[in-house]
């Protein structure tokens, strides 16, 4: 091949994923909203969307021009906003459902914490 090495080789899919996030954490959320759990659901998505096994990259030339971490950043916002919307309906409908059948009166959990402790028991002195 007659060429600039920058035309002929690409990216590898651990140099993508480190410019995806990169781009993600600069330009989707501010330092206080990057939380470990946010985080670790980030790095999740981009693991998925960007496996070792993705090579569609292309050079580096057309990597740089085209700006292909801009472009796979917006998928990967999509699903982080998919499973956002996931945890916060589990957060808010799922979790209040489940507390309440457990621990309410002769609840699973009600009736085990009253074994334990001294709750609902009546003491003579």
């Amino acid at each position: 091949m007659s060429g600039p090495w920058y035309e002929s080789q690409g990216p590898c899919a651990s140099q993508v994923r480190q410019d995806v996030y990169k781009y993600i954490t600069n330009n989707f959320y501010n330092e206080d909203e990057l939380t470990p759990i946010r985080n670790k659901i980030i790095r999740k998505v981009i693991l998925q969307i960007i496996p070792d096994t993705r090579n569609d990259f292309g050079s580096y030339r057309g990597y740089a021009t085209f700006n292909v971490p801009k472009d796979l950043s917006f998928e990967v916002i999509k699903e982080i906003e998919i499973q956002d919307k996931a945890i916060s309906i589990l957060n808010d409908k799922f979790t209040p459902y489940l507390q309440h059948y457990l621990y309410k009166p002769n609840g699973i959990r009600a009736k085990q914490v009253a074994d334990t402790t001294l709750v609902g028991k009546t003491f003579f002195y």
